[in-house]
């Protein structure tokens, strides 16, 4: 048997896992749907004797790819279309039968693009994403009852791709994995022994693989590799500025704090961004905040802080906002902003939770900010984005940061950092080197938590102007 035969076998063996757990996935919102149509919806509006069919249906297809997953021995189920065309008359029928859009059914969906797209080539997935998308706006369109707004079906469409992205990302990894395998056992071994030597690392493989399943280590990882990609390089900062340093520490590897700059001519914007909650969460709040960042500075052309926050304030809350109007869940931003004009020796400030910290000849200057954060649960009360303009001279250092640091918990006694504590250590080493001070930061930091958790992403970054 050949390497190349070698590999496909054990590739086909890890997709049959995975294809399997993506079965059970489809089969529990299958199940938990059936239990939201028989105790809580009002069955008048629908018609129940099509609904149970299509439960009925529904629960049988579900059990039945369980255990028999498409592309294994019946022909018909070899077919590259099968799961997209099952599903997504399946998904039809239920919405025909209740009228309800909102139903958890419409999950099926990402469930089915990301086993087309584990099991076949980009043109598979691409078609099955493009017949969902065209059906899911077929059905809209001529649902008259359906209750959810347009900008949440743009919403639920998008994450569409994004299901069959992460398909096709699964199924690179598990092959590459694979291939590494098989590199290894090649050399200087005879092809018969590799292939019994392969089956059993792959088995010890699969078991390690059951154990970090839950906590989605690989994808994280992977989410990680995504987020530090948009991060601006620190290179980038220092080639900007005179010396620079940021001292990034996420607490579960991939972070809700982020920081953004761009540069034309002798302007330079720069942010630093604590989004709500941390993790996974937190990162996708970072790439709403990086991607409203890029449009209002960048494509618009703002260059007003208060002006900036208060349409990244208003686009926040109408992104995350529910069915109602209202904000659905407390969502938001922390942020310190600055607009630098190098040639006029100005700085203009603005800060939603977040304050700065400007150190110079006539000593350090507190940036101040509003205690409002972007988004959240403050919507209808008056918000007053205000922006302060500081003047600068060559070799004053800035400082942005998020909250992470100062409520870290450590020390002898247990007890937060506070901020106080952190602008006195600024204070005392803001006449250092950079890339010093960055030091000093982390191992202060470091020797403070000792054996306590992490408990928030941590962000610093210092600039001399």
């Amino acid at each position: 048997m050949t390497a190349d035969q070698l590999l496909d076998n054990a590739l086909e063996e890890k997709l049959l896992v995975a294809e399997q757990r993506i079965s059970v996935v489809r089969l529990i919102i299958v199940f938990f749907n059936t239990l939201v149509y028989i105790f809580l919806m009002d069955h008048s509006d629908t018609r129940p004797t099509m609904a149970y069919c299509v439960i009925v249906i529904g629960l049988l297809y579900s059990g039945f790819s369980l255990y028999f997953e498409p592309y294994r021995h019946l022909r018909l189920l070899r077919s590259r279309y099968f799961t997209t065309v099952t599903d997504g008359i399946l998904i039809a029928l239920w919405i025909m039968a209740t009228g309800n859009m909102d139903s958890p059914f419409y999950l099926i969906w990402y469930v089915s693009v990301v086993a087309v797209a584990m099991r076949y080539s980009v043109r598979e997935t691409a078609i099955s994403c493009m017949v969902y998308v065209l059906l899911y706006l077929l059905i809209f369109f001529l649902d008259g009852s359906s209750s959810i707004s347009l900008d949440q079906l743009l919403v639920r469409l998008g994450y569409i791709p994004v299901a069959g992205m992460l398909g096709m990302y699964v199924a690179i990894e598990i092959s590459d994995q694979i291939d590494g395998k098989v590199k290894i056992m090649q050399g200087g071994v005879a092809l018969k022994r590799a292939h019994r030597v392969l089956e059993n690392r792959v088995e010890e493989r699969t078991r390690e693989l059951q154990s970090i399943n839950d906590d989605l280590t690989d994808s994280i990882n992977y989410a990680n590799r995504i987020q530090k990609a948009i991060l601006p390089p620190v290179q980038d900062l220092k080639d900007r500025f005179e010396d620079a340093f940021v001292l990034y520490l996420p607490k579960d590897i991939i972070s809700g704090d982020f920081y953004w700059f761009h540069r034309k001519e002798n302007i330079t914007a720069i942010a630093v961004v604590d989004c709500t909650g941390h993790g996974v969460p937190g990162a996708l709040m970072s790439m709403i905040g990086n991607d409203l960042l890029n449009h209002i500075i960048i494509d618009s052309g703002t260059l007003d802080p208060h002006a900036v926050l208060d349409e990244m304030d208003s686009s926040v809350v109408n992104l995350l906002k529910n069915d109602n109007g209202d904000a659905s869940v407390n969502d938001g931003m922390d942020l310190s902003l600055c607009i630098i004009d190098h040639k006029m020796g100005v700085l203009k400030y603005a800060g939603a939770h977040n304050i700065g910290l400007l150190h110079g000849n006539n000593g350090q200057t507190l940036l101040p900010a509003v205690k409002h954060s972007l988004g959240g649960f403050n919507i209808g009360i008056s918000k007053e984005f205000k922006c302060s303009e500081h003047t600068f001279g060559l070799g004053d250092r800035l400082y942005l940061f998020t909250d992470g640091y100062a409520d870290q918990f450590g020390g002898a006694e247990g007890k937060k950092f506070y901020k106080k504590q952190f602008i006195d250590l600024i204070a005392r080493i803001s006449d250092r080197p950079m890339d010093e001070q960055m030091a000093v930061l982390h191992s202060t930091f470091m020797d403070w938590k000792d054996d306590e958790m992490q408990i928030d992403d941590v962000t610093v970054l210092g600039i001399t102007l």
